[in-house]
């Protein structure tokens, strides 16, 4: 990876640039000095929004530093000024690895898109679209760029990098660049950040990137020296405190404000994608901070502890979860906040977090998993997950064995082995019963991140087969047919809860736990088509 190759590009640039929920009101605003806020360019649209309206609401002056998100780093790290820093990965994780961040939230994603000019004169579908002989590609080079790093896995995933590659006509240093190059017609296509490409929707067209190809959340992850880990599935716009920060209340109320849910709105209006469930970002060192910068952080600790419980869930477990999450809550008062995703995803955001309350995936298998790493403090079993075969209502390619997955012509869907216990048992089950892997890779329409995903593939026709959980399968009973799979060829996935070391509220952790094993929790599994008894 070359991502210190773009902390030095950085560098260069940055000390050229030298030489030349509700906010919550800081104390006497009036008074006090304008807060000062690095903004990388990408984000200047949603944070000239976003700020205008905190000054409007609050009084607190604002003064903003828009450029190169590492340049502003560099400009943050050598003049030691500044309150806040706003920007994507990977220049979050150089913050704090050099000590510079009291504190930090997620204020929205960023994904990669295929941008054509309005239209799609060249009906360029997918990744494959870009190898077509005579397309024009321009890319953003890995060393200055983020998303020139993502887009050489998803080349790798596809299988296309060399075909993609003599496609290309210049590499630029930045997604707008790229983008403007097609927009100006010098370019067929161009791979940047959705919401690059939504600032120019007038006149270019966004073309989806096949799930298969994307990265997948923990699998595509790099740690380098310089930045840390940075994961390709979830290129994070992180609002960081500073450390350098004189005002560190009045930054912190700033940062909250930007990434509250209110301000989702404004994100979402600008093309970004959905923050996490958990945004609050444990940082690293961030109690070494003195003065009032410690004030601060210890009034942030003690805030989060009285907050509610986060909890990693697998996607399988939703329906279940909401409804144990409102009943709890009602019961004791006690929130939670529930970060969802396909079990490999979930253990991966649990390990680069090192925060949470909970753990809750889609098997044992995960939560041994997260013992090993010495991250769970104690474990209790729940329910069971048993495997079944999914198919369209009707059932018209008449599908009633595993063995009819490496049938010739289907179109199946699997849960991607890297990213969710149901693609780790889907392989699990065709070695078991000796089905033909080769073939079935053949028939592959889709390799899923959630088991969510594979029912709803199933209910808009796209899939003639797939492999769900039993509870699952039970949520589309109106548009598809459930195969059973026999006792003895099948394998039931075990799924048990974990209370984290990392809790900050250990008590109301095993509070919950209690209540998911006893009779009313273990009822709301019942209702919700979850075994709650190892089949037979």
């Amino acid at each position: 990876m070359k991502l210190l190759a773009l902390a030095s590009l950085a560098l260069a640039v940055g000390l050229s640039a030298i030489a030349g929920c509700s906010p919550s009101k800081p104390e006497t605003p009036a008074a006090a000095g304008p807060l000062y806020v690095y903004v990388g360019g990408t984000m200047r649209p949603a944070m000239e929004v976003l700020a205008q309206q905190y000054e409007k609401e609050t009084g607190r002056k604002l003064e903003i530093d828009y450029g190169d998100s590492g340049a502003n780093y560099i400009k943050a790290e050598t003049t030691g000024r500044g309150d806040l820093y706003v920007g994507h990965d990977p220049f979050h994780g150089a913050l704090e690895k050099k000590g510079l961040i009291l504190d930090a939230w997620i204020a929205a994603t960023l994904e990669p898109v295929i941008v054509v000019a309005k239209g799609n004169p060249k009906k360029i579908e997918g990744l494959a679209g870009l190898a077509q002989p005579g397309v024009r590609v321009v890319l953003t080079d890995a060393v200055y760029s983020t998303a020139g790093h993502v887009w050489q896995v998803m080349f790798k995933k596809a299988g296309l990098t060399d075909a993609i590659q003599k496609n290309v006509v210049t590499t630029t240093r930045a997604g707008g660049e790229a983008a403007n190059a097609v927009v100006l017609g010098n370019a067929d296509a161009a791979i940047v950040w959705n919401a690059v490409q939504f600032l120019r929707r007038d006149k270019l067209d966004a073309v989806l990137i096949e799930p298969p190809y994307r990265p997948v959340l923990g699998v595509d992850a790099v740690t380098s020296p310089t930045f840390g880990p940075l994961d390709m599935a979830q290129i994070r716009v992180t609002v960081d405190v500073l450390k350098s920060s004189k005002q560190p209340a009045a930054a912190k109320a700033f940062a909250e404000f930007v990434t509250s849910d209110r301000a989702a709105t404004v994100w979402n209006d600008f093309g970004f994608s959905p923050a996490p469930a958990a945004r609050h970002l444990v940082v690293a060192g961030a109690g070494d901070a003195k003065a009032a910068g410690t004030a601060a952080a210890g009034a942030a600790g003690a805030a989060k502890s009285q907050g509610p419980l986060l909890v990693y869930v697998g996607a399988g477990l939703r329906d279940a979860m909401e409804d144990l999450a409102q009943t709890f809550t009602a019961k004791t008062g006690i929130k939670l906040e529930c970060d969802y995703g396909g079990s490999g995803m979930i253990i991966s955001r649990l390990r680069l977090a090192g925060r949470g309350d909970l753990f809750f995936p889609g098997d044992l298998w995960y939560v041994e998993q997260a013992e090993k790493d010495g991250l769970v403090a104690s474990k209790a079993p729940v329910c069971y997950f048993v495997p079944v075969i999914l198919v369209p209502k009707g059932n018209a390619k008449n599908i009633r064995t595993l063995a009819d997955f490496a049938r010739p012509g289907l179109k199946v869907g699997l849960g991607d082995p890297r990213a969710c216990q149901v693609g780790r048992t889907s392989e699990a089950l065709f070695a078991k019963n000796k089905v033909d892997k080769a073939a079935i890779d053949k028939n592959l329409a889709i390799s899923a991140a959630t088991v969510g995903d594979l029912g709803v593939q199933v209910k808009a026709g796209q899939l003639d087969a797939t492999i769900v959980w039993d509870a699952v399968a039970a949520q589309y009973a109106d548009s598809a047919d459930v195969v059973a799979i026999p006792p003895a060829e099948n394998e039931v996935s075990q799924v048990a809860i974990a209370t984290l070391k990392a809790s900050t509220n250990p008590e109301a952790a095993a509070r919950f736990v209690e209540f998911v094993a006893s009779p009313e929790g273990q009822a709301i599994f019942k209702k919700h088509h979850y075994q709650t008894e190892l089949p037979k």
